[in-house]
């Protein structure tokens, strides 16, 4: 919280969307499943789907980028159960982003202006959890 309402309503906005300009969807490479809400994931097929996911994504490339919070990461979007990406074009995006875009190009739309305070780049884009085996890929 950097201490104003309209501050804190970007927040809040972020737990779950990105800013213009900032969603990794825009890449060709990310995409969510038939349901937004981590609930349907947690039990009957939803949950089946999920686990079958977490088992075997990574053999086709893909990966959850925006998984629960911990030492690995603890900024950016909560857990999005939904949301995957195929990490073999989405990783060299990422760079491409990195290099390409500055917080100068993150305007023209209500709340752009707290794009640099929220660090949306670092902590949003970026602010994912990669599996261990695509580190060397």
């Amino acid at each position: 919280n950097f201490g104003g309402a309209e501050e804190t309503r970007a927040e809040r906005i972020l737990q779950y969307s990105s800013m213009p300009g900032t969603s990794r969807h825009h890449w060709g490479t990310d995409f969510d499943l038939n349901n937004l809400n981590n609930s349907y994931f947690e039990s009957g097929e939803g949950l089946k789907v999920y686990q079958w996911l977490q088992a075997n994504a990574h053999k086709y490339g893909f990966f959850q980028p925006y998984t629960a919070f911990n030492a690995y990461r603890d900024a950016g979007y909560r857990e999005e159960k939904w949301h995957w990406s195929y990490y073999p074009l989405a990783s060299r995006m990422q760079r491409a982003y990195t290099h390409i875009i500055r917080y100068d190009d993150i305007r023209g739309f209500h709340g752009s202006q707290y794009a640099r305070q929220l660090d949306v780049i670092n902590n949003y884009v970026t602010g994912i959890e990669v599996p261990e085996s695509f580190l060397n890929y």
